[in-house]
């Protein structure tokens, strides 16, 4: 428990000390990006869209559910309506069958970002992907190839000690590298340790010497309590559900993807393809899909929560949407005028 808390506490320092240096998050003179964060269904397409039209804006989606293209309901993706009113980048545009890793993603936004400002619009980035949101501003460090053999070691003592217990080697090795793993990310653990076997050098000095310029940009994040965040996730999945969510998914189901293809294993696919199968009722699927996104809301609350710099705008009411929208505007002019 004490390591978690640690970790906990030094990731916010050296999120704090991150943001301080390199300006996210800051206000400074003509801070012509803004990126929108918060829980799903915080409503931060809505607030999004409402800037992109009144500021001649376009969106960077930074949700890493709504890249593939064929489930824009299940994802709650931007509509063909939405991206005919206002351009849309990173949305709806890859193969369910092909992985997209956050390194990739931070590559392709960055460049989004700086071609949205070469046409002199306003770039938004809108999305509740922590990791792709930190990958578009900072850049991440992909280091070397997988190594299926130490991934299978190292995975296997999970199984056999625990996750703490390797969590306590890293702390050893790259205690900086442990300060940014959430507890509880086996993933990143893992491939912490693997690159220190396969490099003999911690991950964390390796990101500092890759490192890249950060982009500056003002961070405003969406905030609703608790109950009420509970229930725009089940009107959210109502509404998806009798948009055609089951349909999608037969389509899904249809084109026979390979096994290890992330579209049938993204949230609310696996539960209405288990459905599909006879494994479970509509119902039961119902059920597991709003458990399952109301325990995403809460680690992406989590993961803003411990990132400086953002603005929260707290809400309460579907209207509260529009006066985000104008706190922001006003907030964007007020740093833009600064001397």
């Amino acid at each position: 428990m004490a390591i978690r808390m640690d970790a906990r506490r030094t990731f916010a320092f050296l999120w704090r000390s991150w943001t301080v240096a390199s300006g996210v998050g800051r206000e400074f003179r003509n801070p012509r990006r803004i990126v929108l964060v918060g829980a799903t269904a915080s409503g931060k397409s809505d607030v999004a869209m409402r800037l992109a039209e009144r500021l001649q804006g376009e969106i960077v989606g930074a949700d890493s559910r709504q890249i593939y293209l064929g489930l824009e309901i299940g994802t709650e993706a931007p509509t063909q309506e939405d991206r005919a009113r206002v351009a849309h980048h990173l949305v709806a545009f890859l193969d369910p069958a092909e992985t997209y890793s956050a390194g990739r993603y931070g590559r392709e936004a960055r460049a989004a970002i700086l071609e949205i400002e070469s046409r002199g619009n306003l770039p938004i980035v809108a999305g509740g992907s922590g990791l792709y949101i930190r990958a578009a501003l900072e850049g991440l460090f992909e280091g070397p190839s997988r190594d299926d053999t130490i991934r299978a070691r190292l995975t296997r003592r999970i199984r056999e000690e625990g996750l703490d217990a390797l969590r306590r080697e890293l702390e050893r090795v790259d205690p900086e590298a442990l300060a940014g793993i959430l507890p509880g990310d086996s993933v990143r653990v893992v491939r912490a340790l693997e690159i220190y076997e396969l490099t003999g050098r911690p991950i964390s000095a390796l990101r500092r010497e890759r490192a890249r310029e950060p982009l500056q940009a003002l961070i405003f994040g969406l905030r609703w309590p608790r109950p009420a965040l509970r229930d725009r996730i089940a009107a959210r999945l109502d509404r998806q559900l009798e948009r055609g969510f089951l349909e999608e998914a037969k389509r899904l189901a249809a084109s026979a993807l390979p096994e290890h293809a992330p579209g049938p294993r993204t949230l609310g696919y696996r539960e209405l393809l288990s459905h599909l199968a006879g494994a479970m009722t509509l119902e039961d699927a119902r059920a597991a899909i709003a458990l399952k996104t109301r325990q995403l809301a809460k680690r992406q609350e989590t993961w803003f929560r411990n990132t400086p710099g953002v603005h929260w705008i707290e809400l309460g009411a579907p209207e509260d949407l529009a006066r985000a929208a104008r706190e922001i505007e006003d907030r964007l002019d007020h740093a833009t005028d600064r001397p």
